[in-house]
C-alpha cells in the first residue's frame, strides 16, 4: 500500500494492527473509533450475529496496548483520539482502558453516551462512555465555540436488525464528535470500523476518511453504505 493514495477515502480490509505501522508520523488529525471492549458481546436483539473478533478479555488486553502506541505515532500533534469503550457491567474494562491511555496520552474528558434503558432485571445498561484523549495536554483541536459543550451526551441508539453489525453507533453522535475535534479537509481515522458509520459521518462533513476493519462481511457492508451516500 502507498500513502496517501491507497489509503485516503478507503475502507481497508485487514488487521489494524498490521495496516496502522504503514501510515506515516503525524500525519492523521483525528482517530475516532469504537474498539472491542472485551466483553465476548453477542447482541441477543437479533439471532444472526457473530461475536465481534478480538472481544475476548485476554486478546483484548494484547491488543489495546499497540494500538495506542501506534495511535499516539501517527496522531498530528494537536490531535484526539476519542474511543467508545462500553458501558459498566461486571468487567472493568473502561477503567482498564482508560488507564492504558493515560500511559500514552492525556486524558482530557470521559464521556457518558446517554442512550435509552437497556434490557435486564436489575441495572439496565444507559449509558457508554467514550475517552477523549490527546497528545497535548493543553493544545488540541477543539473547535465548539458553543460553549455548551457538555460531557453528557444524548443520542438515541441504533436498534440492530437482521444484516446490520451489532454494535453500531448512531451517526448524528459521530458527527457530533468529529465536528468538535477536526475541521473540513482534515483526516479522520478509524481502525475498528465496523459498518463505516464513521467513514459515513466523516464523508457527510466534508473530511478524509481512513476506515481499518478486520470483518471481510463488515467490510462489504461498509462499502454499501458509502455507495448509497455517493
Amino acid at each position: 500500500m502507498v500513502w496517501p493514495q491507497d489509503f485516503l477515502d478507503k475502507i481497508i480490509c485487514g488487521d489494524c494492527l498490521k495496516i496502522l505501522r504503514r501510515i506515516p508520523d503525524e500525519s492523521i488529525d483525528m482517530i475516532l473509533t469504537d474498539p472491542p471492549y472485551g466483553i465476548d458481546y453477542l447482541s441477543n436483539m437479533t439471532k444472526n450475529h457473530k461475536r465481534i473478533p478480538n472481544d475476548k478479555l485476554e486478546a483484548w488486553i494484547e491488543v489495546m496496548p499497540i494500538f495506542l502506541t501506534e495511535s499516539k505515532r501517527i496522531l498530528k500533534p494537536t490531535g484526539v483520539l476519542c474511543a467508545f469503550t462500553g458501558g459498566g457491567g461486571r468487567k472493568p474494562v473502561t477503567a482498564i482502558l482508560t488507564l492504558k491511555a493515560i500511559e500514552h496520552f492525556h486524558l482530557i474528558q470521559t464521556l457518558v453516551w446517554k442512550k435509552s434503558i437497556g434490557l435486564g432485571w436489575r441495572y439496565r445498561s444507559s449509558y457508554e462512555s467514550i475517552l477523549v484523549l490527546s497528545k497535548s495536554k493543553d493544545k488540541y483541536s477543539f473547535y465548539d465555540t458553543s460553549r455548551k459543550c457538555s460531557n453528557v451526551l444524548e443520542f438515541s441508539k441504533v436498534i440492530p436488525r437482521k444484516g446490520m453489525h451489532p454494535t453500531q453507533k448512531p451517526i448524528p453522535l459521530v458527527e457530533h464528535l468529529i465536528k468538535i475535534h477536526s475541521l473540513e479537509g482534515d483526516i479522520v481515522l478509524d481502525p475498528f470500523a465496523g459498518s463505516g458509520t464513521t467513514a459515513l459521518a466523516v464523508a457527510r462533513l466534508g473530511r478524509r476518511y481512513i476506515s481499518i476493519e478486520i470483518s471481510e462481511e463488515y467490510c462489504k457492508m461498509a462499502e454499501r453504505r458509502l455507495a448509497a451516500l455517493e
